[in-house]
Formats: structure tokens, sequence, C-alpha cells
């Protein structure tokens, strides 16, 4: 029987960083139809870079401690928190003006809210006289019929 190796702190931490990458001599990795279709990462971008979340134009400027102790406007704001955060409340900030300009929203709110400005089929009076017949056979909104 042979004897164990002796063990090394460094060893041990070598080992277990090894086990939880999953690199452990003696382990397989496992097969590529277990791994879940959502796991998948691509190894290079091929959108255009439009579509992207970072495709942005930065916005910040110069924002200096002074100006944020004494550059605070004069008055009172009653819907303002008292707190000496640029945007509290969101206050200031034009973020649906921002989300409509974006290709690709990054709210998942402002998916479902984004208006088409070019309807899908031209909007035609093809079908108002079915409206006036309903109307005038049921009565809605005319006299009744004599």
């Amino acid at each position: 029987m042979a004897a164990p190796e002796p063990r090394t702190p460094g060893a041990i931490g070598t080992r277990l960083a090894q086990e939880a990458l999953g690199n452990a001599p003696g382990r397989r990795r496992p097969a590529l139809a277990s791994f879940s279709a959502f796991s998948f990462i691509p190894p290079k971008r091929e959108e255009p870079p439009e579509l992207s979340y970072f495709s942005r134009p930065h916005k910040t400027g110069d924002f200096f401690t002074y100006d944020a102790i004494f550059g605070n406007p004069e008055g009172y704001d009653q819907y303002l928190p008292r707190c000496d955060r640029r945007h509290a409340k969101g206050r200031g900030l034009k973020i649906h003006e921002e989300e409509m300009a974006r290709t690709v929203p990054v709210l998942t709110s402002s998916e479902y809210g984004k208006r088409v400005h070019k309807p899908l089929e031209p909007a035609t009076r093809e079908h108002a006289r079915v409206c006036s017949l309903h109307a005038a056979i049921y009565g809605e909104g005319s006299r009744p019929a004599r």
C-alpha cells in the first residue's frame, strides 16, 4: 500500500479551486447536451453596435464637490426630498425620452410601452357602413325606426 502524499495548505487550496472550476484531474466535463440553451455565450458579438446597450454617447459632465455643496438653487421645492443628491427620486431626468430614442430599450417595461410610429395598416373607412347599419338596426345612439 502506498503512503499518502503529504498535504500542504497550498495543495489543498489548489485542489479545491480545481474542483470548484470543474477541472479536477480525473473529472470529465459534462456533455454539451447537458448545458442549457440559455447558458451559451457567443465567442464574438456579430450584431450591429447600435443594437447594443452600450452604444449610447456619454452624457457625464464635470461635477465638482464645490458645485454640489454651494450650487444648489435657492428656494424650497416641496416635492424634492431633503438630500444633496443630484437627481433624487428621478426629478430632472428624462428617462422616457431616452428609452424611446434607443433601438433596444434598457428597461423591460419600456419594451411593452413603445409605440409604433408607422402603423402596420393604414386607417381606412372600409367597414364604416357595417357600424352604421348595426346602429340603425339596434337603435344605438339614434331614434327608433318608424
